[in-house]
């Protein structure tokens, strides 16, 4: 239901007298403002305060964003000093409309973003372009700067006897658990063994899966969250051949289990291609392009019904006229992002092949992100009342949040 203004005048002039009366016209309208204003009006009364720190209004305000698609790009890239710089991004026109600090720096200078899930940033630690990353990994709301949980420590079997490798990373939420989940899969070097674990937000721990891995990931981090799984591309060598086939490894995040699904039947030799795993309106897809010539095809594959290998159809195939270094993502007009061989960032229709230049280079990470309200209401976060020391111990030791947890779900 609309307010006019002035009943939008009266209700402002009654709660800040203190007779305040929530409306169904009053919460209307404070659903709409963006997160930056509802966390300044926190201070025009308690009433208000109140208002905003509960779950049911964070929940509808995070709903609504979704359902009106109020998403953005946030676009992390190194700077001509080798800084990080965490910028969002209109998705239409790419322009920048605000800068971002991580606040807490990294151990290691760096960060690698693992993933974004309702305006939660999961970051790992790594070197300045992501080739290795640690299991120092931490969760962030940008929308409230304060808001910063490193994750707490998992001892890892075999790393007093093995030199280890993180060699699998994502980060999602799923509203039929009602949970944050972060994977982390590790291979020993020695032993050519794996282990999988997965970081509960709500347990607030990490646990141990039982899942045998029999393939070689080629992407650590899993950009790819579709139909509540997570997906790298991987490879497996096939039987009584010498050469290895490329597959996915899916990440079950409710039923915590690991499952290998086939790729499309391309139909061309793909000695000399390299395939990128994306979200294309909601549905698995691969984008296989040749980064070493440019004038060359990208053929967009797409799944039209999830864990059906014959559903695989190509949907667009589109030349371009300069040589690609990656793939990043698509934007919501369907233009893809692509890192070419320089370094600059473009954004290509795959309707026409029109290119359209960014103007951003570097090394870069993009990601689609929303602003949200949504706290670490699980057993214990830190904000940045705590000194560096204190947010890098345990997690146990960092002290616990008296905020019931909230009832967090996408809408249909």
């Amino acid at each position: 239901m609309a307010t006019d203004v002035s009943q939008w005048k009266e209700m402002l002039d009654n709660s800040m007298s203190g007779n305040f009366i929530l409306s169904e016209n009053l919460v209307d309208v404070l659903l709409r403002l963006p997160v930056k204003s509802i966390i300044r009006f926190k201070c025009v009364c308690q009433s208000w305060q109140t208002l905003f720190n509960d779950p049911d209004f964070i929940n509808m305000h995070l709903r609504r964003a979704i359902t009106h698609n109020n998403c953005c790009m946030l676009l992390k890239y190194l700077s001509s000093s080798e800084e990080e710089v965490y910028s969002l991004r209109c998705d239409k026109d790419f322009a920048e409309f605000r800068r971002l600090q991580v606040p807490v720096p990294s151990k290691t200078d760096y960060y690698h973003i693992v993933g974004s899930s309702n305006g939660l940033i999961c970051l790992t630690e790594s070197n300045n372009k992501g080739s290795y990353v640690t299991v120092g990994t931490f969760l962030w709301n940008p929308s409230v700067t304060a808001q910063w949980k490193p994750l707490p420590k998992y001892l890892i079997n075999n790393m007093m006897t093995s030199p280890f490798m993180v060699v699998g990373l994502g980060f999602a939420f799923h509203p039929r658990i009602d949970d944050y989940k972060v994977v982390r899969i590790v291979y020993f070097l020695k032993s050519k063994t794996y282990e999988v674990h997965v970081y509960s937000l709500k347990q607030d721990a990490w646990k141990n899966i039982d899942a045998n891995v029999h393939c070689h990931i080629h992407d650590t981090v899993s950009r790819t969250f579709v139909n509540g799984a997570l997906h790298w591309l991987a490879a497996k060598k096939s039987q009584g051949r010498g050469k290895s086939d490329d597959l996915i490894l899916s990440f079950d995040m409710v039923e915590d289990n690991l499952r290998e699904m086939i790729l499309p039947e391309f139909g061309y030799d793909e000695s000399s291609t390299q395939k990128c795993l994306a979200d294309y309106k909601g549905l698995l897809s691969v984008l296989v392009y040749n980064a070493h010539r440019c004038n060359d095809n990208c053929d967009i594959w797409v799944m039209d019904e999830y864990s059906v290998a014959s559903s695989w159809t190509k949907r667009f195939t589109f030349c371009l006229d300069v040589e690609i270094l990656i793939l990043l993502d698509f934007l919501d007009n369907g233009e893809v992002v692509v890192q070419n061989k320089n370094g600059g960032l473009v954004a290509c229709d795959p309707n026409g092949g029109k290119i359209r230049d960014l103007k951003v280079a570097g090394p870069a990470c993009l990601i689609k992100y929303i602003e949200t309200l949504q706290p670490f209401s699980y057993p214990s976060f830190s904000t940045l009342s705590l000194s560096e020391e204190e947010i890098h111990v345990e997690v146990g030791e960092a002290g616990e949040s008296s905020k019931r947890p909230s009832k967090l779900s996408q809408p249909s």
